[in-house]
């Protein structure tokens, strides 16, 4: 509605309670008014406005008579008590209709549950929000994969692990109607309560855990603090109070302790790839990565993308798929220098060695490599890190991957390990990138061509060297990301790892592609400081 508009409304909103209090209104009027007032907040506002400033008038008019009965003075006190009201609401009228609506007072959004940070969560047939945007009260969510954490307005933040189904019933209310969850409460957030199909629990400042099945059986375990514990089948006097390292069960109407497990209480989401940045060209994403924030041993840090640390591609063989690189639109790559920066030094998250070969097994052997026949040497990729990579808390690699939006969700499987299978190490299998294509931190990237080769690619040289046709994907891909422990390998802590080793899983029709492969350094940048 134009501003025009606004004040034409408003204009024929006061003349109908103008008629509506000197008693001129006509029937057809005053249903005109009615369904002016029924659902408009403005306009009842002003309604009321009205009816007090002319409350206040009368009441000036009557007190003036009941001090001077001269009808006389009482007339003229009566003409000048119009002319100052008719004045008033003059004035009012220009100040309602001109007035700057930048500069009009906005009512402050009711506080909400907001999303904390997510590690790979996802709702049933909802969006996940944003890091720091609200989730909807009195809407009921399914998680159906992955771990998030909230902020209520209290101070109290709930952690939940999939799969759980909550609501969010007010600023200091949480119905978990199945499910885990873990909830910190500090100084302030006192009185938080959660509430199950059997019990009804309220935070006496405490850290505890609530477990409930899918009958609403309902466990509770405090670790620090007290909690209260009101089954929902009984009267107030029957609330039980469990203190620091209490568990108890409720199951209708019978209420048992039970071991007490302090591991079920989550202090945090696990360590991980928590967001990335893009550079920006005209308005529109570059693919040129520019930061990496990743949680390592319980703390967030951000790295610069000139502080990774870069590799070397040494070995690579692709399987039966012969689109292995990925370029951006216009570069000719006409050089083996040119088409090795693609994926060693460009930075760009929408160029890179694309469909690794592999297998269905993950490798417990050396894999072969700089062999003479090359039909012997192992399927995948071989990195050397530009230098070594210590095993620190948390993700020590961050693997990109580009992924179309008709690829896995959660990423193409893949292998990855050791150069050498010394004694204690292992490979992992990544099944689940830390972010997803459902994941709000997942960026989109510029369209790219492929190049897809003339001959089987078994080595880099034929990468480097080969000849190819180019292709032009016609579907939109993103950015996505994983970050690799190289404990998970078998690696002890501090252990220097000077390359490693991946393969497609061979898990479906999908085939890897990762686009940026870079290790954290030793140093650890400051950490990142908590929103307040």
């Amino acid at each position: 509605m134009t501003r025009s508009e606004n004040r034409n409304d408003d204009r024929q909103l006061h003349q109908l309670l103008s008629k509506l209090v000197d008693g001129s209104i006509t029937d057809s009027e005053h249903l005109d008014l009615q369904d002016r007032l029924r659902d408009d907040a403005d306009a009842q506002q002003i309604y009321f406005n009205y009816l007090d400033l002319d409350t206040d008038l009368r009441q000036m008019t009557h007190g003036a008579a009941a001090v001077d009965p001269s009808p006389q003075i009482n007339r003229s006190l009566r003409f000048w008590v119009a002319i100052a009201a008719s004045v008033l609401m003059i004035a009012s009228l220009i100040w309602w209709n001109d007035r700057d609506p930048v500069e009009e007072a906005i009512p402050a959004a009711p506080k909400q549950a907001t999303l904390l940070q997510s590690a790979g969560g996802v709702f049933f047939r909802d969006v996940m929000p944003g890091v720091g945007e609200p989730l909807k009260s009195n809407h009921e969510y399914a998680l159906t994969s992955g771990m998030i954490e909230l902020r209520f307005p209290s101070g109290a933040e709930v952690i939940l692990d999939a799969p759980a189904v909550i609501e969010i019933a007010s600023q200091d209310r949480l119905i978990v109607q199945q499910g885990s969850c873990s909830v910190y409460a500090p100084d302030g957030a006192e009185g938080f309560q959660v509430i199950t199909p059997k019990t009804e629990i309220t935070d006496l400042g405490t850290r505890f855990s609530v477990d409930v099945d899918e009958v609403g059986d309902t466990e509770v375990q405090v670790v620090e603090g007290a909690a209260e514990v009101q089954p929902r089948d009984r009267d107030d006097s029957e609330k039980i109070l469990l203190t620091e390292r209490q568990a108890s069960r409720f199951n209708g109407g019978n209420a048992s302790s039970v071991e007490f497990q302090p591991r079920q209480y989550r202090h945090q989401l696990p360590d991980r790839v928590v967001e990335f940045s893009m550079g920006n060209t005209a308005g529109k994403p570059n693919g040129q990565l520019q930061s990496v924030t990743v949680q390592r041993g319980g703390t967030k840090r951000r790295y610069d993308v000139s502080q990774l640390i870069g590799i070397e591609v040494t070995h690579f063989r692709g399987g039966t798929n012969s689109q292995h690189m990925s370029v951006a639109i216009g570069d000719t790559n006409d050089s083996g220098d040119g088409r090795r920066a693609v994926i060693e030094s460009d930075r760009l998250l929408h160029t890179g060695f694309l469909n690794l070969g592999g297998g269905s097994q993950p490798l417990t052997s050396d894999p072969l490599l700089g062999l003479d026949n090359d039909a012997e040497t192992t399927l995948g990729m071989a990195i050397r890190f530009r230098s070594p990579v210590v095993n620190a808390p948390g993700p020590d690699v961050v693997f990109f991957e580009l992924q179309s939006v008709l690829n896995p969700a959660d990423g193409d499987a893949f292998h990855v390990s050791p150069l050498r299978m010394d004694a204690g190490l292992h490979s992992q299998t990544i099944t689940r990138y830390d972010i997803t294509l459902n994941s709000p931190e997942a960026l989109s990237i510029p369209d790219f061509e492929l190049l897809q080769f003339d001959s089987r690619v078994a080595r880099v040289s034929d990468l480097l060297e080969g000849s190819f046709t180019r292709m032009n994907p016609s579907i939109p891909f993103w950015a996505i990301a994983v970050g690799i422990d190289l404990s998970d390998l078998g690696y002890p802590p501090n252990a220097v790892v000077e390359g490693l080793f991946f393969q497609d899983a061979r898990d479906d029709d999908q085939i890897v592609d990762p686009v940026f492969i870079a290790g954290f350094p030793a140093e650890l940048p400051p950490a990142e400081r908590p929103t307040p």
